[in-house]
Order: structure tokens, then sequence, then C-alpha cells
């Protein structure tokens, strides 16, 4: 079992969980690595995982080899059933994939994929 935030960017941790003075160089997910092996990355919900910042962050959490991120898969998929029968779904499809694939390369940084449905 792994235990980590979901989530990294919040202004509101700065002196709760970051420390108030950030060294130069300081970056949430290095600093969160140090204490957990997983953090969910919530942009993926909204947006398709970029693949150059897929590739960054796992070096920013290379320090711990046991490190693996959760991406929530992109909301287009799971709430918008328009996307689905708009025919631009295996462009989309490609497009989230390019994401996590970095993820899953030879570092192997992928953990699991969360897959949020919409209820009402």
């Amino acid at each position: 079992m792994r235990v980590g935030p979901a989530g990294w960017s919040y202004p509101d941790w700065a002196g709760y969980v970051y420390p108030s003075r950030r060294p130069k160089g300081f970056h949430e997910a290095t600093y969160l690595a140090e204490y957990f092996d997983t953090i969910e990355i919530n942009t993926s919900f909204y947006q398709p995982l970029r693949a150059d910042h897929a590739a960054q962050w796992i070096e920013r959490v290379a320090a711990n080899p046991r490190f693996v991120f959760t991406a929530k898969l992109w909301q287009r998929f799971t709430h918008d059933i328009r996307s689905t029968a708009s025919g631009s779904a295996a462009a989309e499809e490609r497009e989230v994939r390019a994401g996590f694939d970095v993820l899953r390369g030879q570092q192997a940084r992928r953990g699991a994929a969360a897959i949020p449905f919409f209820v009402s």
C-alpha cells in the first residue's frame, strides 16, 4: 500500500507542509518525495498529461527509487459523453497516452491510473 497526497501545488501549504522559506530550486514534488512514495497528479483530470511535464516530474523525484505517480484519467473520457460521440476520441486517446507512456517508460514511475466517474 502507498500513501501520498493528492497533488502538490497548493499555496496554502506554505509554512505547514512546505518550509515557509523555500531554498533556491525548491520544488514541491521533490520535497514530498522525501516523505511519501506516491503523489496523485490532479492536472491530468483537467487536461491531458503533457509528456514534457511528466518527464520533468520524474527527474524531480529521482532520489526516491520507490516513488510512483498516480494519475487521474482526463475528465473528457469519464464525464463528457459528447467527446466519445464526436469522432475525436482516437486523437484524444493518443494525446492522453503520450503523458501516461512517459510515466510508464524506462524509469517505471506510473502507479495507479485513477478513473473517477461522474455520478449524479
